[in-house]
């Protein structure tokens, strides 16, 4: 199947329709389908470099990896097509099979054109917001089964968030999420995240931040700011603000937060299906009655619309109750985990090729996306409860022949480094785990120039596959910390040429200085 996709972002309009588009994007092209785009795309370098991807074989792109391409939309960007007969003009030259229209404002004359055309349309509606006919119909709004729809001859309907169409990053956030509640949980303050969406288009960032401030709780708080967009944080309080540029994984940072703050759009069921505690701001007409279904379900707290913000402290009022009672938290991460799965945007592109008379490669699908899934790790800092399993690792024989130190260390020793180690605000200790336990450990120190790496893999677990997601995972921690364009530093034996090969396929490079005396080469990257 030959699929264009429909859809404009920017300023005015927000992002959301290209986020839920590019998600059907990566689900079409892992079930063997063509991708084409029309519309108008700048400035969404974060979203595409986010995506999963699939060339002669699928893969998983995080964010500074190396040898990248130049970030773009997955499929061909063909020019915007306005209305009807010009969308019916780019079907007929692209041979294309399907539409899916992400849009509200093309009209509602579009199934007939296509149909006569020979294209299949599937087509995404808000409840009543961009409703028109269409072969599929896609609304995944919570609550949208239950509100009558005029028949207007559309044969499919997907109605409620199990439709939602959600990036595979979602669905990665998700397991990360799950493998960090069966460790230990985060020491210190709540971690929030403050996003309006991909522009604030709406200007609510300050009005926000005016009331997780005023709440006078002690929190760490990154604040999403769009490009082109400034805003004023607070620098004294007992909550600490840190403003942070688009991100192309937010689902991963999503499922670190302790609380996400956000705009009740698309963002809504990235967050369900992530599993994280949220407060939703309604931030246009069109999210109302989405808004009001998902607070009304115990999903979410609501913070009400912008009228509503004007003044900080009724919002303060629930975002204090929230970042001092953990327990209301869960409850509102529970409830939102069952609501959404993130195989919506399977169902669509099924759905849409059934409709086209085509069919899904769903085995291999299924076969991608389990084994990215089961590869899914989550790095979490050290405890001293870690001392015994930290010690046997570096003792482990095979660890101490690569070390700078090859003595073995006594517990005692090791235990009073631990603690000195966990003071320090210049070195990162992490412990990685996926589902099944520990992994392995990444220990980051800052030097002079950039943070410097050590990695140690479970002895148990050698053998797996597992050197360079550990060391991506312990990447996006030290990230989130300290931010993207972060310089890192690999010191490597000459002659460990396993890890000169892990590191060289993370895209780390030799800085050219040669070794020092001890045979040891220094090899630098960009986060």
């Amino acid at each position: 199947m030959r699929l264009l996709l429909r859809c404009d972002a920017g300023p005015s309009t927000g992002v959301g329709h290209a986020v839920r588009c590019a998600a059907v994007a990566e689900a079409a092209l892992l079930s063997g389908h063509e991708v084409f785009w029309s519309g108008r795309l700048d400035g969404l370098d974060w979203l595409w470099a986010g995506l999963f991807r699939v060339a002669w074989q699928a893969y998983t792109p995080l964010p500074g990896a190396a040898a990248e391409p130049a970030p773009g939309p997955p499929g061909v960007l063909l020019p915007p097509a306005d209305n009807a007969s010009d969308l019916v003009a780019l079907c007929r030259e692209h041979r294309i099979d399907a539409v899916h229209v992400d849009h509200y404002l093309l009209g509602t004359d579009l199934r007939a054109a296509l149909v006569a055309a020979g294209v299949a349309l599937c087509t995404v509606e808000d409840f009543t917001t961009g409703r028109r006919p269409g072969d599929v119909v896609v609304d995944p709004n919570l609550g949208a089964a239950e509100h009558r729809r005029p028949d207007d001859g559309s044969p499919v309907l997907l109605r409620g968030p199990e439709h939602a169409p959600l990036r595979m990053a979602v669905r990665r956030a998700r397991r990360r999420r799950a493998i960090g509640a069966a460790t230990a949980p985060a020491a210190g303050p709540p971690r929030v995240l403050v996003v309006m969406g991909g522009t604030d288009a709406a200007g609510l960032l300050p009005l926000v931040v005016a009331g997780v401030a005023r709440a006078g709780v002690p929190a760490e708080v990154d604040v999403v700011v769009p490009a082109g967009r400034a805003v004023e944080l607070p620098d004294d309080g007992p909550a600490r603000f840190r403003a942070v540029g688009p991100l192309p994984d937010l689902p991963a940072t999503m499922a670190e937060a302790d609380l996400v703050v956000s705009a009740a759009g698309t963002t809504v069921w990235e967050l369900c299906c992530v599993g994280v505690p949220m407060a939703l701001v309604r931030a246009a007409d069109n999210q109302a009655e989405g808004y009001r279904t998902v607070v009304a379900a115990g999903a979410a707290a609501g913070l009400g619309g912008v009228d509503d913000l004007s003044e900080p402290e009724p919002a303060a009022a629930v975002l204090r109750d929230l970042l001092t009672d953990p327990d209301r938290r869960d409850a509102l991460a529970e409830r939102a985990r069952a609501v959404v799965d993130g195989e919506g945007a399977n169902r669509i592109v099924d759905a849409v090729a059934a409709a086209a008379g085509a069919a899904s490669d769903t085995e291999w699908r299924t076969h991608v996306e389990d084994t990215t899934l089961t590869g899914v790790l989550h790095a979490r800092p050290a405890t001293l409860d870690d001392a015994e399993l930290l010690l046997g690792w570096r003792n482990d024989p095979e660890t101490r022949r690569w070390s700078r130190s090859t003595d073995e260390i006594d517990p005692d020793t090791h235990r009073r480094w631990l603690a000195g180690s966990l003071d320090r605000v210049d070195r990162s200790l992490l412990v990685v785990a996926d589902l099944d336990g520990p992994v392995g450990t990444v220990r980051w120190d800052r030097e002079c120039s950039g943070w410097e790496v050590s990695i140690t893999v479970a002895p148990e677990r050698r053998g797996g596959g597992l050197a360079v997601p550990l060391l991506r995972a312990g990447e996006e921690a030290l990230r989130t910390r300290t931010g993207t364009g972060t310089p890192v530093i690999a010191v490597v034996h000459a002659d460990n040429a396993a890890s000169a090969r892990l590191f060289a396929r993370a895209g780390y490079a030799d800085d050219g200085t040669g070794a020092d005396p001890d045979g040891f080469h220094t090899l630098r990257r960009m986060l």
